[in-house]
């Protein structure tokens, strides 16, 4: 017995044969938007095997709702033969609007366009060989094209991916979130310095431990040098003067290859103490007492760094105001305040370097 089931597609009803995967009309993949025909089912009795060697090929007659079969088209996406009536083509769904006519077609390609084998849902079409040696029908899958658009969909989005991270503008070897870079010179020519071109010494930086912090001036003893230094970005250090230029903290520490400069700009113990204070805002940064460094920092509670230039011998980094961002009326009583605030301050490099 031979189910010979036409489909018709739910999209634009056209009725497609048997084992047909997708519309003849409008390309429609028919397991899932195809029903079987009412009264198309008919049951067709086993007759006894053709002879395997006949005479001549007889071609199957075309249905009568499927006109047109003499006259085929290739597809040219699997070479399957097509009827001129089809726009998509009934093995891969390919679109065959650009597709080659095949002239004085066989009654051979004429069956193959209209006819279907025994197993149901099976039609017959272009062979492929398996890795077995056995033959078998052409692409009964998903469609190449919808592969590819997957694939290159997947691409698409490593590259977006890839991309936000380029774009993102964080310093992995300090966690720094703002990045100041000196607008002077990049290295110092004073006692101690290794001078320009000095920045190829081995080794990776690291947090330079920092012996001594001292400043020009402290309003209080709760502001001291040594609050800039401790680690803790709730202290810091405040000057003491009516007039904060020229006012000054230094730090020093053991013989080293300094190489940037972590600040941590104002009071940070809190937004409201942050914006009552000052601010340094354009500074001077000199390694050893040697040629200063101007640097404008910026008006943020997060740490900021400043490119030393990687100089060798480095046992002195000195940050000199130039001007400060003045204090602001918040929440805490008396603010503002007329006094300039560093939280914290360190020093990458290289110990010993």
């Amino acid at each position: 017995m031979t189910d010979d089931t036409r489909t018709i597609c739910k999209r634009c009803g056209f009725t497609n044969i048997p084992g047909d995967q997708f519309c003849g009309s409008c390309g429609t993949f028919l397991e899932w938007d195809g029903v079987p025909a009412e009264g198309a089912t008919t049951a067709v009795d086993a007759a006894p095997p053709p002879d395997p060697q006949p005479s001549a090929p007889v071609a199957a007659p075309p249905p009568d709702d499927q006109a047109g079969y003499g006259d085929l088209v290739r597809c040219p996406a699997c070479g399957t033969a097509n009827a001129s009536s089809r726009t998509f083509c009934q093995s891969c769904g390919a679109t065959l609007a650009a597709a080659e006519r095949v002239e004085a077609a066989s009654p051979e390609q004429i069956a193959q366009a209209v006819a279907w084998t025994s197993a149901p849902g099976t039609k017959a079409g272009p062979t492929t060989k398996t890795a077995g040696g056995d033959a078998s029908s052409g692409s009964r899958g998903i469609p190449s094209w919808i592969v590819w658009v997957g694939v290159i969909g997947v691409l698409v989005g490593v590259a977006i991916v890839l991309g936000g991270l380029a774009l993102r503008g964080e310093n992995p070897g300090t966690g720094a979130t703002g990045s100041v870079r000196p607008s002077g010179p990049a290295s110092s020519d004073g006692p101690g310095s290794s001078g320009p071109g000095d920045s190829t010494a081995p080794g990776t930086a690291v947090p330079i431990p920092l012996s001594e912090a001292e400043a020009s001036s402290t309003v209080a003893a709760k502001f001291q040098a040594n609050k800039a230094i401790d680690g803790d970005p709730d202290t810091s250090w405040q000057e003491g003067k009516g007039q904060e230029k020229g006012e000054w903290i230094e730090v020093t520490f053991d013989s080293s290859r300094a190489d940037t400069l972590l600040i941590r700009n104002g009071y940070g113990a809190s937004q409201a103490l942050f914006k009552g204070n000052r601010r340094l805002k354009d500074v001077e940064v000199s390694v050893n007492g040697g040629a200063p460094i101007a640097v404008r920092l910026k008006d943020v509670i997060k740490e900021q760094e400043v490119d030393l230039g990687g100089v060798s011998g480095a046992t002195s980094v000195r940050i000199t105001i130039v001007s400060t961002y003045p204090g602001q009326k918040t929440s805490v009583a008396d603010t503002p305040f007329d006094d300039a605030a560093v939280s914290e301050i360190s020093v990458l490099g290289v110990p010993g370097g």
